[in-house]
Formats: C-alpha cells, structure tokens, sequence
C-alpha cells in the first residue's frame, strides 16, 4: 500500500509519468492535479498531498493554507514566481526549484538569438524567401563586427555564467551587473563587473539571467533604457516580467535600440493588443528584422527536460525519506 501521496501539475509530460513514478517507487501515490495546467491549484483537492510538484500551476495563498500535512513543494524549472513562497513558509513548507537543468540550453538560445540580430539573420531569410531578387548581401542593411564589443550581462547566476564563457569564445568583452556575486566571480572568469549604470553605459550588447522578484519586476522601464548605449540589442531569456514591453517598443521605434529579442513576454502567449507585437506582426518597416520573438522555449531540449523531471522527483524522493530539502528558495 502507497505510505505517501504526492500531486504533480498536468501538462506538458507523457500522460503515464513513467519517469515521475520509476524515481518515487511504489510506496508513493502519485495524483495529477485537476485544471488546466495554467490554472491555480485547489487546495481543497490537494490537502492531503506529502508533497507537490508543480510545473506551470499556481500554487497560491489560499491553496497552501489547505494543505494538512505538506512537507514539500517543488517547482518543475528555474523560476519560482508561480508559488506564494511566503505563505508556504508561514505555514513551515519547504519550496525549492530545479536551478541547473537547463544552463546549456539557455545559454545557447541568448547567444543564437545574439548572433541572429547581429548577423541579420532574420532579415536574409525573409529576404530571399520572398525571391531572388533578396539574394543581396545587403538585405539586412548595415552590419558591424561582433568580436571586440561589450556584451553586458545582468545576472550572474549559473546562466549567465555560462553565456559569458561562450561570449568570451567569440571575442567579446564581457560586463556584468549582479549585486549578489560572491566577491571574486569577476577574477576567476575573467570579466568585468560594473554597477547597472555603467553597465548600461558600456554594453553594446545587454542580456538578462535574472529571476522575477520584487527587485527585477518592471527593471527595464522607460529610466532603464534612457540610459542604455544608443543602438544597443538586448535580449531577454530571463522572465517576461522583467521587462516593460511598452516601454521597449518606444525605445526601439525612436531608435535606441538597435534590435530586441525575446524569449519570455509579461503574459505567454503575447497578448495582440500590444504596440509592439501588433507592429511586428504587421510588418511594419521601422520594426523588420529588428525584433526576434521566440515561444519561452530556450529551456527546451529533450535532454534537458529530463534532467528537469528527475532531479525535481528525485528531490521529493529525498525529502519523503527524511533528508533535507536541497536548493530551498525560502529557507
């Protein structure tokens, strides 16, 4: 007979959650919430969970007030935004993430969509897919030299440290902005730290690895990008929330910024209405080939998603055996 019970988000995953169940074992009872897998957790139909796992639903408030005997929660990613991490501390719930599944990946998509808006990538496609007459090495208008540029990178966590490595590879000077690097980073990688108006300053290139707090949300605001280098890029992987998408599109049509590209937005899918995406829809000139979206999928990999599904399971397994919670983000 099952000893413990644990909820896990529906979605994404195979329908069997054959990884999920082979690293719980037997003695566990594995349930999959109702709603949808954007929806808010009941708490209600959850209360009597040992543990959660959560991939993309909300655990709130009200819901963890319910829970009668949870031990832990675990965020199925990187962010933790979708979780009251307060209220689960309140009432002595342990929330942890999976920070390291996908630093690879990551780190991979903000340097393609880097290299892409450099390179003009995008607008040579459009081009010569609208015919021969696009087959012109100029049909991305002017293009400048990577190598020996400044790439800034605000957050220096396991992402962004892996973007410096692979900037360095390609010639760039790399900056950061990140209040709570241990003191040192920047000797031992061999990069330059900067406080944020300096940065902002300095870089021709801007790339965020932060998490959404209370600090990061609405950072980059219309006072953000006054004072960025004109003709900057900047590229987004972090989270949508970081960002002021009215702000950026304002920025971006008055030319102080060079190009954008975005893997996350404030809400998924975008919504229309917004100038920048109605815009860049639209094929409006001022906005070809200078703003790159992609569908929040830099963490994709197959390898990466499991990574995620096993160590975010193996943590729970830990914890129902009686070890400590590891990679707690509400100690």
């Amino acid at each position: 007979m099952p000893q413990h019970i644990v909820y896990i988000s529906p979605g994404h995953m195979d329908p069997d959650y054959a990884i999920e169940r082979a690293c719980l074992g037997s003695d566990v009872d594995l349930r999959v919430m109702s709603g949808p897998p954007k929806g808010s957790m009941d708490g209600t139909d959850t209360k009597d969970a040992d543990a959660i796992l959560t991939w993309r639903t909300r655990i709130d408030a009200d819901a963890i007030a319910k829970l009668e005997h949870c031990k832990f929660i675990v965020r199925m990613g990187v962010g933790y935004d979708i979780v009251d991490v307060d209220a689960a501390k309140q009432h002595g719930i342990p929330v942890a993430n999976v920070p390291d599944y996908c630093t690879e990946e990551v780190a991979d998509h903000a340097m393609a969509l880097l290299l892409s808006l450099t390179r003009g990538i995008v607008s040579y496609n459009s081009a010569v897919a609208a015919g021969n007459d696009g087959w012109n090495f100029m049909a991305a208008g002017n293009l400048y030299r990577m190598s020996g540029r400044t790439l800034g990178i605000i957050g220096l966590g396991r992402i962004g440290t892996a973007v410096a490595m692979r900037a360095k590879a390609f010639g760039l000077k790399v900056a950061f902005h990140d209040p709570y690097a241990r003191d040192g980073m920047e000797r031992a990688l061999g990069l330059t730290r900067l406080d944020l108006d300096e940065l902002l300053g300095t870089a021709d290139y801007l790339t965020f690895h932060t998490l959404l707090t209370n600090e990061t949300r609405g950072m980059v605001d219309s006072a953000f990008l006054a004072k960025v280098k004109h003709g900057a890029f900047l590229v987004n992987t972090s989270r949508g929330g970081v960002v002021d998408v009215d702000a950026l599109e304002i920025a971006l049509r008055e030319g102080r910024l060079g190009g954008v590209a975005l893997d996350v937005m404030p809400t998924e899918p975008p919504n229309p209405d917004l100038p920048l995406i109605k815009a860049w829809r639209a094929g409006e000139e001022w906005i070809k080939g200078r703003l790159i979206v992609t569908p929040h999928s830099a963490f994709f990999s197959e390898e990466g998603e499991q990574d995620m599904r096993v160590k975010a399971t193996q943590a729970v397994r830990e914890v129902l055996d009686g070890s400590p919670p590891r990679n707690v983000v509400n100690p």
